[in-house]
This record gives C-alpha cells, sequence and structure tokens, in this order.
C-alpha cells in the first residue's frame, strides 16, 4: 500500500517536487501485483481532483484494479469533496484498515 500525504515530492522546490511526484506516480506500475491500494490524505487529496497533472496515471491506477482511497475529511478541510475525480472518498477507519491489511505501507 502507498500512502500519498502531499501533493509533490520532498521539500524545497515544488516545482521539482510536482515533477518528482508525477514520475513516481507513474513508476508504481512498476510495483506489479505488490501494489493493490493508494490512499490520499493531507494534500495528497489535491491530486486526485479536477485539473490536477497525475490524475490521469492516478485514474490509469485504478483501471489498473488498484484500489484508490481519498480521505474525506481532508477533501472537505480543503472544500475539494465536490471535485475528485478519482477513487473511493473514505473516513480514517477505512484507512487504518488498509494500512492494518497491507504487508507493508510506503509514506510519500
Amino acid at each position: 500500500m502507498v500512502m500519498v500525504a502531499n501533493d509533490c515530492m520532498g521539500h524545497g522546490d515544488d516545482e521539482l517536487g510536482e515533477k518528482l511526484m508525477l514520475s513516481f506516480l507513474k513508476t508504481l506500475k512498476e510495483m506489479g501485483d505488490e501494489l493493490w491500494r493508494l490512499v490520499f490524505v493531507n494534500n495528497g487529496v489535491k491530486l486526485t481532483i479536477k485539473g490536477s497533472e497525475v490524475l490521469p496515471v492516478i485514474q490509469e491506477h485504478e483501471k489498473a484494479g488498484i484500489h484508490i482511497l481519498v480521505c474525506g475529511t481532508c477533501l472537505t478541510h480543503f472544500d475539494l469533496l465536490d471535485q475528485k475525480q478519482v477513487g473511493e472518498t473514505t473516513n480514517m477507519l477505512d484507512i487504518v484498515t488498509a494500512m492494518q491489511l497491507a504487508d507493508k505501507v510506503i509514506n510519500i
């Protein structure tokens, strides 16, 4: 399982961080069957909304059978609930349960 808690990768240069996040999400397919769930929390939920540069990549993962969870509390906090374009809007119980079921959790 991969948990994405930010809309860019790393700290410092946000433009570079956005490019790195795009590259990371594209490269996730190399995990094959190991990747079964992507979870988006905090600023990471911004990647799942209309206009996100990485939205098509996330949608491809969903079409490939990867379960996408998007934190509803986070979407509501950023007033983005109506802009979400991919995944299942969920709650912390589902996120914690997914972490518990996962063999490994990668946090980005």
